[in-house]
């Protein structure tokens, strides 16, 4: 009879535990505050269609499709904005005082970071990975661009470091950038044209005049081939 009480008590016990667990797991972490265009959430295997404020919680996959825009805003302040045809995994947050991390995970687009609260406390702790290299945060205000061809990566405040396997680039003078070729080569730092900057910030705005000017990346591809090869025909001529 003590042996069953002592049974039951320990699978309440695991099962207390679990639920809490379980509890952890599903807390939310912030939620979408832009929603423009086709906007889902990749969710333990099943996609939702996002909402305006829908709660987001770890492992969650943001994805946007054309003519698209979505602003995460997370609970110590952080806000992600990223443009059309983009990914964005948030791999791990913690916002509790003593473990504060954050760190996310773009695999295509163009995204916007301005770091919040545990980026000022513990910005070694944030992190953002991306096909071409891992961002390490001080305190900063970036913008990144992930091309197949040639990815960018401009500061607009604060300090970062671009690292892959191969090369180490600091960036610690606002309007500066870097680019990443196809073999992993990150470029020194240098001052971004104001026409380019606003061609890369327009991927991000959630203003109509931008989305105006949205074009898929097969096109804009196919448009700068073109001019490229106009310039070799009038450089041979």
């Amino acid at each position: 009879m003590n042996i069953n009480r002592l049974f039951n008590q320990y699978l309440i016990l695991v099962l207390c535990l679990g639920m809490s667990s379980l509890s952890f797991a599903a807390e939310t972490i912030g939620v979408l505050t832009v929603v423009i265009g086709t906007v889902s959430i990749e969710r333990e295997g099943s996609s939702i269609a996002a909402e305006l404020n829908s709660k987001l919680y770890e492992d969650d996959v943001i994805a946007t499709g054309g003519r698209s825009r979505a602003k995460v805003y997370l609970l110590d302040q952080t806000a992600i904005y990223i443009s059309q045809n983009a990914e964005l995994t948030l791999d791990k947050f913690v916002y509790s005082g003593d473990e504060d991390s954050v760190s996310l995970k773009v695999t295509k687009g163009t995204f916007r970071f301005i770091s919040g609260q545990v980026a000022k406390k513990t910005p070694e702790k944030v992190n953002i990975e991306t096909p071409v290299a891992t961002i390490g945060i001080r305190g900063t205000e970036f913008l990144g661009h992930i091309h197949e061809v040639e990815s960018v990566f401009h500061l607009f405040s604060g300090k970062i470091e671009v690292a892959n396997d191969i090369y180490t680039q600091h960036i610690v003078a606002p309007g500066h950038h870097v680019t990443i070729d196809p073999s992993g080569l990150i470029s020194t730092p240098v001052k971004l044209s104001d026409e380019k900057l606003n061609v890369l910030v327009d991927r991000v705005s959630h203003h109509k005049s931008a989305l105006d000017n949205d074009v898929p990346e097969s096109s804009r591809e196919k448009d700068e081939g073109e001019h490229e090869e106009d310039d070799k025909v009038e450089a041979r001529e």
